[in-house]
């Protein structure tokens, strides 16, 4: 079917876009890793977006010292509206 064609279509493009983007921001040279498959490419997007998330968490906690606390209060709150669920 022609439907399925173009999501396969759409899926391919942004992954071949997202290999360029993330090559470019791992600094890798992209001629080296000419056959990445489709699920290094996700990996190594989900390590860098967790790295990234990880920098930006230090940084808020060197410029304001009040953000681990407000996330650790986050995380509980968190935590015992899972526990009321799982316990209905």
């Amino acid at each position: 079917p022609i439907m399925e064609k173009r999501r396969r279509a759409r899926i391919n493009e942004s992954l071949s876009q997202l290999k360029t983007l993330i090559l470019d921001a791992l600094k890798k040279d992209s001629s080296r890793h000419s056959k990445l498959e489709k699920a290094d490419i996700l990996e190594m997007t989900v390590k860098h977006l967790r790295n990234l998330q990880r920098a930006q968490m230090t940084a808020a906690l060197s410029t304001d010292p009040s953000v681990l606390g407000k996330y650790r209060a986050g995380f509980s709150e968190c935590m015992n509206e899972v526990t009321r669920f799982l316990s209905t």
